[in-house]
C-alpha cells in the first residue's frame, strides 16, 4: 500500500514514544533532545553484577584497608584469602530528575562472595552535583556527581566522587571513583537493568515487547 505524507508524518510522530524498538530508534539515532521537559523524568530498576578478582593483583591489596569493614562476626578485619572469589551484587537503584536537575539517586544492594563468606550490604545515598544533565534516550547520559557510602550501616565514605551511566534508558552503570570501594568491587562497575522510565506526564516509555 502506498503511504501519502500525512501517513509517513504519523508514523515518525510515533517513533520517540517506543524507545527500544531498534528499528525505529536507528531512524532518529543521531538526533539530540534539547533541553526541555523531555529532562524530567522518574527511572528505577535492579542492580545485577558479577564481579571477578583479577588474581594479579591478589597480593597487593587487602580488604581491612578499610578500617571498619569485619567479617560478619566483628572478629576481626577481612583478609585478603576472600579474594580468590567472585562476587555477586543484588539489589535496586532509583534515579528522579527535574528538568535536568538531579533530585535524588539512590542505591543499595547486598554484595556476597559466590561462596557465600562473606557478605555485606551498601548503600549509596545524598547525591549531590553541580551541573544539569541532557538525557539521551537513544544513546547515553552520563551523571557526575559525590555519593555517600554506608556498608553495614556505617557511614563509611562522604562525598566520594561517582560516574553514572544511563545506556539507552535501559541500563545503567556506576562507578564510584575510590581506590578502597574498587578494592571491595575488584575494580569493576555496578551494573544494573531499567524496570520503569516515566517522563514528566508519568508516562511509562519503557515498553517491553511482549506487551
Amino acid at each position: 500500500m502506498k503511504l501519502y505524507d500525512n501517513e509517513v508524518n504519523k508514523i515518525f510522530d510515533f517513533v520517540p514514544f517506543n524507545l527500544i524498538t531498534p528499528i525505529k530508534a536507528q531512524t532518529i539515532y543521531d538526533t539530540n533532545p534539547s533541553i526541555n521537559d523531555s529532562n524530567t523524568f522518574f527511572t528505577k530498576g535492579v542492580l545485577i553484577s558479577v564481579l571477578f578478582p583479577n588474581y594479579d593483583t591478589i597480593l597487593n591489596n587487602s580488604l581491612s584497608s578499610i578500617p571498619q569493614l569485619k567479617n560478619n562476626n566483628n572478629e576481626k578485619p577481612l583478609n585478603t584469602s576472600l579474594y580468590e572469589f567472585p562476587k555477586l551484587i543484588s539489589g535496586i537503584w532509583s534515579l528522579n530528575v527535574t528538568r535536568g536537575n538531579i533530585i535524588n539517586f539512590f542505591g543499595t544492594f547486598k554484595l556476597v562472595s559466590n561462596e557465600g563468606l562473606e557478605k555485606h550490604f551498601i548503600e549509596l545515598s545524598g547525591f549531590k552535583n553541580n551541573m544539569s544533565i541532557v538525557l539521551n534516550p537513544y544513546s547515553s547520559t552520563t551523571i557526575f556527581g559525590y555519593i555517600n557510602i554506608k556498608i553495614d550501616n556505617q557511614l563509611i565514605y562522604s562525598s566520594l566522587p561517582i560516574k553514572i551511566k544511563l545506556y539507552r534508558i535501559n541500563t545503567i552503570r556506576i562507578n564510584i571513583l575510590n581506590q578502597n570501594v574498587n578494592n571491595l568491587l575488584f575494580n569493576s562497575p555496578i551494573y544494573g537493568i531499567t524496570t520503569t522510565f516515566k517522563n514528566f506526564k508519568n508516562d511509562e516509555l519503557l515498553i517491553l515487547d511482549n506487551q
